[in-house]
């Protein structure tokens, strides 16, 4: 992990710089400052030595900048082996160089249509061969190259030293000196945070040009070569079966008995054949991939007197399905049957296997109260089935009460609560944990947007630890437009939703081509982006929380007095990820107490309160909470769009003091933190008010969060306690 002189600042040096004309500058850049085109140096840029810092078995990333004051060519990039104590060698071939590229997040969603106020932000990574690529930097702008530094399991602890060098042509035009610390302990192979982020296989099928099923195979590895390196885990979104599912027979297959009738008598046959080929492959021999869903969903919405309703349903392989109710209205007792058998035969194949703790049934995703009653048959079966299956549901009580019904014997039939990240409540949370539940938290576009600051979008996983989550979800890594590619429109909608994608969201890749179906298969690489590089450095930032976590609990059993240096290092780490994270204790539009106020609606289920502004409206606002007396800061979470209806939504008032969202052209709903609040005797009090400027505005959430009057340091300085930390708890427990 990067060193700072300063909070933000990267201290790296330019070592020398030859005769070459005209003159480059270099400059090195925290991975978390995200870069524009023709940002001028700030004090985030320093010039020094580069200093690196991480655990073996790590990825670490940094950027250089190469700037000059005319127009250069013909430049390259070329690194050396790091030397390390000892002859100790981490290769050149272990670093990763990518050239960072810009979108314009303002180009409107039609493929139409040009983009009038263009606004570029970094985002795509396309691989870079030190050995073949030639640059040009314009006057006053950036070339900006990314690197990723692999440390290998094996590497040999203590410092390494190297050069990046920028040549022109041939000749050595600057280098920059590279120091490596490489600590005394490793990352587990096996990621400790669970995860599963799911992917699209058809629009890597289309970007790739994949035309064969060899060819789908080899792009489907390559992208799970990157989850693994990220310290992530793949999984395919409901209705698809699990991880392994696009490869060749990689999916749990089951098929029903049928009787002389034809139909399914409740016994079933299991096929482990292609799923037990690739899980002893990822699982045993890679021992990647913390988590992955086993089956998909057994129930369906189908419409019946003008209504939606869900009805239960199982189907096998072959594609024979069976429903629980009979058209009179009376239970099939072939439905439970066969569910209860399938799931049982699962749960005794992948414990058998070792498999079991990494094995997810995921329910559905985001249900609504009134699926309740269904979601309590399913769970009941799978429970019933083996209780060591875990079941998991994206939301929870805190934001639909009903889910709380979800119990049976006073234990959870939920196994793991997953909210979205505003949408945790410590105090629900407490109730469900109480009842043998877990959580973990998923996020959509309130950390993971291309305009979200590189703080932000590593931060998510400071919130999965702080909120003792086990484990993240987000939906979707490869889902791209169908006309134009990210590249050209990095917000896109599809005829048959009415969602709008929007700058990043569903997706942590880019095409290798600014265009669909190369000609020629592309299949030796894949496209991430600085939000996948930086949820990597996330990952990673979690599972060092959780190591020291584990060794000062170890220390304190033995009474050791590196216990209190582990101790001071958690206070820290949790000082710094309240502050860092934008989540708070979150209630909904239905939590909070107001009255009918002028101008001013709402809607209770959906979640908002609406004002279309034109003058100023004020609306008291009470809270209750469980949250004990204190000062805490107020988190609104708002519609920011500037131009939604002919008139903006962005201006709005708290108690009378001016706040407003980020204007950045997002077009959606924002986290904006609007001043310190008391809580007294569990209630909070505060007024919002519609302006007469002609803003809108929009209020989704309100957040109540711990107010961190001064923290201890930035992310890198609080890393580097946290290490420290973890070597010296190592070295006194490795003691008798």
């Amino acid at each position: 992990m990067p060193r700072y002189a300063t909070v933000a600042g990267l201290t790296l040096a330019l070592a020398g710089a030859c005769a070459a004309a005209p003159a480059l500058d270099v400059y090195g850049v925290a991975p978390i400052t995200k870069l524009a085109r023709d940002a001028a140096p700030s004090n985030e840029w320093t010039t020094g030595k580069m200093d690196l810092d991480c655990a073996r078995n790590e990825w670490e990333a940094f950027q250089v900048v190469v700037r000059s004051p005319e127009a250069a060519s013909d430049l390259a990039i070329q690194l050396t082996d790091l030397r390390g104590p000892g002859g100790a060698t981490i290769p050149a071939a272990g670093v990763r160089v990518y050239k960072v590229e810009w979108v314009d997040i303002n180009a409107p969603y039609e493929p139409d249509k040009p983009s009038e106020k263009p606004n570029l932000r970094p985002d795509p990574l396309p691989p870079v061969d030190p050995a073949k690529g030639r640059f040009t930097v314009e006057p006053g702008k950036n070339l900006v190259f990314w690197l990723s530094v692999s440390v290998p399991e094996t590497a040999r602890s203590g410092m390494y030293t190297g050069e990046v060098r920028i040549l022109q042509g041939s000749a050595p035009a600057a280098s920059l000196a590279l120091r490596l610390r490489v600590r005394s302990f490793a990352l587990p192979k096996r990621p400790i945070l669970q995860s599963m982020i799911s992917f699209a296989e058809g629009n890597i099928y289309k970007a790739h040009g994949c035309k064969t099923p060899e060819d789908k195979e080899k792009i489907i590895r390559l992208y799970f070569d990157e989850y693994i390196r990220a310290r992530l885990s793949p999984f395919l979104y409901a209705p698809g079966t699990m991880a392994f599912n696009p490869l060749p027979g990689g999916a749990i297959r089951w098929e029903f008995t049928l009787g002389a009738d034809g139909k399914p008598t409740g016994e079933a046959t299991l096929d482990f054949t292609g799923f037990d080929r690739e899980a002893a492959y990822y699982l045993d021999e890679r021992d990647a991939f913390s988590a992955f869903n086993i089956a998909p969903y057994i129930w369906g919405r189908r419409e019946v007197e003008g209504k939606q309703q869900v009805f239960l349903y199982f189907a096998d392989s072959k594609g024979t399905a069976v429903e629980r109710l009979n058209p009179d209205g009376s239970v099939n007792p072939v439905f439970d049957r066969l569910v209860v058998s399938v799931f049982r035969g699962i749960a005794e194949h992948l414990a058998a296997k070792g498999w079991l703790d990494r094995a997810v049934y995921y329910v559905t995703d985001e249900p609504s109260d009134e699926d309740t009653p269904a979601l309590m048959q399913i769970c009941r079966l799978i429970r019933e089935a083996d209780p060591r299956l875990r079941t998991a549901l994206t939301y929870d009580p805190a934001n639909r009460p009903r889910l709380a019904e979800l119990v049976d014997g006073g234990r959870s039939l939920i196994s793991l609560w997953v909210p979205y990240c505003t949408m945790y409540r410590e105090d629900v949370a407490a109730e469900q944990r109480a009842k043998g539940a877990k959580y973990w938290l998923y996020d959509v576009s309130t950390n993971c947007l291309i305009p979200h600051s590189g703080q932000q979008n590593r931060a998510m996983f400071w919130n999965v630890w702080q909120r003792n989550a086990n484990g993240y979800l987000y939906y979707l890594s490869t889902w791209w437009g169908r006309d134009a590619t990210p590249w050209d429109r990095p917000s896109f909608k599809l005829p048959e939703y009415t969602y709008q994608y929007r700058q990043g969201d569903g997706y942590f890749f880019y095409p290798p081509l600014k265009t669909y179906d190369p000609p020629t298969p592309i299949l030796d690489h894949v496209v991430p982006t600085i939000r996948w590089e930086l949820m990597r450095e996330g990952a990673e930032d979690y599972d060092y929380l959780r190591m020291l976590e584990g060794l000062v609990a170890q220390a304190e059993k033995r009474k050791l007095p590196a216990a209190d240096r582990g101790r001071k290092a958690l206070d820290a780490a949790h000082e710094l990820a309240e502050s860092l994270s934008g989540a708070a204790t979150s209630y909904g539009i239905r939590d909070l107490t107001f009255q009918a106020t002028e101008g001013w609606t709402f809607g209770l289920e959906e979640g908002w309160l609406h004002h279309q502004a034109g003058k100023r409206s004020d609306l008291p606002i009470e809270v209750r909470t469980t949250l004990s007396d204190g000062r805490y800061e107020l988190v609104l979470n708002v519609y920011d769009d500037t131009d939604y209806g002919g008139k903006p939504y962005s201006h709005f008032l708290v108690d009378g003091r001016p706040y407003a969202t980020s204007a950045s052209g997002a077009k959606g709903a924002e986290n904006v933190v609007a001043g310190a609040v008391e809580v007294r005797d569990g209630k909070c009090t505060f007024t919002i008010s519609s302006t007469d400027d002609g803003s809108g505005v929009i209020v989704y959430r309100v957040g109540l969060k711990r107010l961190v009057e001064e923290t201890t340091g930035g992310l890198y300085a609080v890393r580097a306690q946290v290490a420290d930390a973890i070597e010296a708890l190592q070295a006194a427990l490795s003691k008798p």
